[in-house]
């Protein structure tokens, strides 16, 4: 048996946009369930008028903010009681994307999502 949920979720009032793939597999009498989700939110929008701004480019892609590094996290826990694994798998950053004369700020949290657990049928 193998499930299938794509979702694609975009809200133009919060500026951000939530992608997710939802995937469950039963084989042999495992049961693994994985999910993978993108999300992305415009923080800011500049608007270029002159090359000159553009060294304010160069001065935000210098800046040492710890948001704007990205982090990395790796989790993983075992439930003996009822014997399921998880991993969760979650990269945050910030990135810049030049549209025409216009400078947009987005940052993005990506995760996968990864359970296995006996399945209830055998």
């Amino acid at each position: 048996m193998r499930d299938l949920v794509f979702k694609a979720l975009t809200s133009a009032e919060s500026k951000k946009r939530d992608l997710c793939i939802q995937e469950t597999i039963e084989k042999e009498g495992v049961l693994a369930k994985t999910e993978r989700r993108c999300r992305y939110f415009v923080m800011g929008k500049t608007h270029i008028e002159d090359i000159k701004d553009a060294q304010e480019l160069a001065e935000l892609k210098f800046a040492d903010a710890p948001y704007k590094k990205k982090h990395y996290y790796i989790l993983k826990k075992h439930d003996n009681d009822c014997g399921e694994d998880r991993i969760l798998c979650k990269i945050a950053g910030m990135f810049y994307v030049v549209y025409g004369s216009d400078l947009y700020c987005i940052a993005y949290v990506h995760s996968f999502k990864i359970e296995f657990s006996e399945s209830k049928k055998s």
